[in-house]
């Protein structure tokens, strides 16, 4: 526990539960298992020193060494009067909020999003977010986020090495571990409250952050594939791809090749 300062977490940001684990499978199915054991206090934090088997979007794994922060966030839309008609902006407006968090860590640096729910830095995957919802307990939502922060990818998989990074890795320099989880816990809450207001600056900074624009690429979604121009983001989230038939407007999916 010595890398985290809980005090300090409750003290400074919406967090009102802490459950800490110093190895877990998966931050998100710890918070889904304890919301379903009937946990009441929320916003809760589940987080872990160590994730073996975090997963992704599709069939994506995680991979992590200790030093990334990894964690869940679960929240219940009612309290922060998020409609669920909102939901699905979810993962890119939490997206958004680790940019924003990594920015003032790494000026000058190129820090982009990938929609849906991915963060790069210098071109390289630096975050992963995955944002779930339990059919058991309506209204509850679990933010899962991991970044790589004093992990190194010297020691990764060889086929890691060439498109994932860490803050360390990029900084030359190790990370307060505590700073930037209250940091990020902050910019969620205000991401969150902007979704809520309908903020004019929201959709905007999606699309200033939009690494796929202008790609030629391919989403699986899973019945069906599109392949296409990217022509950005829209007011509500959708990936816009170019394709002989038109503009299709895509809310989710795996982005499988980019060109």
């Amino acid at each position: 526990m010595a890398d985290f300062d809980f005090p300090r977490i409750l003290g400074e940001t919406l967090v009102r539960h802490v459950e800490y684990r110093p190895e877990v499978s998966s931050t998100n199915d710890l918070a889904i298992e304890l919301a379903l054991a009937n946990a009441d206090v929320f916003p809760a934090l589940t987080i872990t020193t160590r994730q073996t088997g975090g997963r992704g979007r599709g069939a994506n794994r995680w991979w992590a060494t200790g030093g990334a922060l990894t964690f869940s966030l679960t929240i219940d839309a009612a309290v922060f009067q998020l409609p669920m008609h909102d939901w699905p902006k979810m993962s890119l407006t939490i997206g958004l909020s680790v940019c924003e968090t990594l920015e003032p860590l790494m000026p000058g640096r190129r820090i982009h999003l990938k929609w849906p729910n991915d963060v790069y830095l210098e071109g390289r995957k630096v975050c992963g977010v995955l944002v779930e919802t339990i059919a058991q307990r309506p209204g509850l939502i679990v933010i899962g986020i991991g970044i790589n922060v004093n992990n190194s990818f010297a020691n990764a998989p060889a086929e890691l090495r060439s498109i994932a990074t860490s803050l360390a890795d990029t900084a030359n320099r190790n990370f307060e571990l505590t700073s930037v989880l209250i940091r990020q816990l902050q910019q969620i809450e205000h991401r969150i409250a902007s979704v809520v207001s309908n903020a004019e600056d929201l959709a905007e900074s999606w699309r200033a952050r939009c690494m796929l624009e202008g790609r030629t690429l391919s989403i699986d979604l899973g019945p069906k594939r599109v392949t296409g121009v990217c022509h950005g983001i829209d007011d509500e989230g959708a990936l816009l791809v170019q394709n002989e038939g038109g503009v299709e407007r895509v809310f989710a999916g795996v982005v499988t090749q980019i060109l």
